[in-house]
């Protein structure tokens, strides 16, 4: 007989395709405008963006793999996070300064 038990939203959206369920949980927090892009690159372009949309305050993502210094707007230095997004079903890197 199968053993059945309860399992937490993490647990359901990693069975449902996200990473191995071994990473931090994170939400998007101190957004003032605009979205937290998914990125192909440590880098801020619009290029890179996923889908061209992005994550919003309050959403949760799991860190999958290292923080990782990139290029911010303007050119400046900023820390990227793979992640991976159950929101959208992808992984990639976003902006760490906007992961509580």
């Amino acid at each position: 007989m199968t053993d059945i038990r309860n399992i937490n939203p993490e647990e359901m959206e990693s069975a449902a395709g996200g990473c191995s369920g071994t990473g931090e949980w994170k939400t998007v927090a101190n957004l003032k405008e605009g979205y937290l892009a998914i990125r192909t690159a440590p880098a801020a372009a619009y290029e890179n963006e996923i889908n061209h949309t992005g994550l919003m305050n309050g959403d949760r993502v799991q860190v999958t793999g290292a923080t990782v210094v990139g290029t911010g707007f303007g050119g400046g230095k900023a820390y990227y996070t793979w992640v991976f997004a159950p929101k959208y079903g992808v992984s990639g890197y976003v902006n760490a300064a906007y992961l509580v």
